[in-house]
């Protein structure tokens, strides 16, 4: 017995001294600075680190455009959004359906912390909401649409007075310089319209005097540019003067409807010439379905959107541009409309 309990008591104390001889500090440490059971690896060795900045991290782009009730805007929305995904932007793109609800979107845009942001207004009753981002210290881009008095860092748009210039032109020389003119106008698209239709009235009264505008001198106004819109109108405008040789209309779309009710009135062979404006190719198809009319469009084309994208991606990396970028327009009929689809690279399925 007492040589068992010899074993024990010498198994204990050797078990103890090997405990004590783990925990001991080794020589090169004291207690004091003994490092502890576990310690997180240094910054500097996380692999993680040498990744690039995540996408969400990089400085954020807002967009701010119209829902779209006609092809031209929807083309617009897309043509942002693809631009911004084939420039590897970090940004959010907000469509809205009213001027109340786009200004709430620029309101969100603006609390996001945005660097830059794109807007396509509605009208200039978004000029208040534009003085916001520009009091935030957000570098405005305002594509289009005007903001009455307020003046956007950038501003990229086709030239409307210049639409005019050409439509009253393509009208003068169609109809030898003489003849009964009605103007098609939108009104709520604000005061690139009023450009159109002022450049087309000053080009009439310059170089075609014996051109008569009857009906309203601003124009049969419609309430946004869908052909139903222009159907509307112009039955008003033909129930209103026995007599017209010739359309003056600002919006592509809007033509549509304005050639539907020239046709459901039996007035077809009477009106020898209509604008547009725009570039659309549900237009174009217009244009050859009735050979009788002269059928023309001032390209005003929804893919102006990709360069104000492109500046935003630009100011990013530090590039500089001019405040204003506007592009001129062309004048399109049934002879050349192909050509310039085919020079821009706008395919059958594209949405405008």
């Amino acid at each position: 017995m007492k040589k068992v309990l010899m074993i024990v008591l010498c198994l204990v104390l050797a078990v103890g001294l090997v405990a004590c001889s783990n925990n001991a500090p080794t020589p090169s440490e004291s207690p004091d600075t003994q490092a502890p059971e576990t310690q997180a690896p240094a910054v500097e060795e996380s692999p993680a680190q040498e990744e690039e900045t995540p996408a969400g991290e990089k400085p954020l782009v807002g967009i701010s455009v119209p829902q779209a009730p006609t092809g031209w805007v929807a083309a617009v929305q897309g043509a942002a959004e693809q631009t911004a995904e084939r420039l590897n932007l970090n940004y959010k793109l907000l469509a809205a359906e009213n001027e109340g609800d786009q200004a709430n979107d620029i309101d969100d845009l603006i609390q996001m912390g945005c660097k830059i942001i794109v807007l396509f207004p509605h009208n200039d009753t978004l000029a208040p909401s534009a003085q916001k981002i520009m009091d935030a210290g957000i570098t405005l881009i305002n594509f289009d649409r005007t903001l009455g008095d307020v003046v956007p860092d950038y501003y990229v748009a086709g030239d409307n007075r210049q639409m005019g210039v050409l439509g009253a032109e393509y009208i003068g020389e169609k109809l030898g310089g003489k003849g009964k003119v009605v103007i098609a106008i939108i009104p709520a698209y604000g005061e690139i319209f009023t450009q159109r239709v002022n450049g087309f009235k000053d080009t009439i009264a310059e170089k075609f005097p014996d051109i008569e505008i009857v009906g309203p001198a601003d124009g049969y106004a419609a309430q946004n540019g869908s052909p139903e819109e222009g159907l509307r109108i112009m039955t008003d405008a033909l129930t209103a003067n026995p007599v017209i040789d010739g359309i003056y209309s600002t919006d592509d779309e809007l033509s549509i409807g304005l050639i539907k009710a020239i046709e459901e009135q039996g007035r077809m062979g009477e009106i020898k010439v209509i604008t547009g404006g725009g570039g659309s190719q549900a237009y174009f198809k217009v244009m050859d379905q009735y050979p009788e009319m002269y059928i023309s469009s001032q390209t005003y084309d929804p893919y102006m959107m990709i360069t104000a994208v492109e500046i935003a991606a630009g100011l990013l990396e530090g590039k500089t541009y001019e405040a204003r970028t506007i592009i001129p327009p062309k004048n399109l009929d049934r002879t050349n409309y192909q050509a310039w689809l085919d020079e821009n690279n706008i395919t059958p399925d594209a949405p405008y």
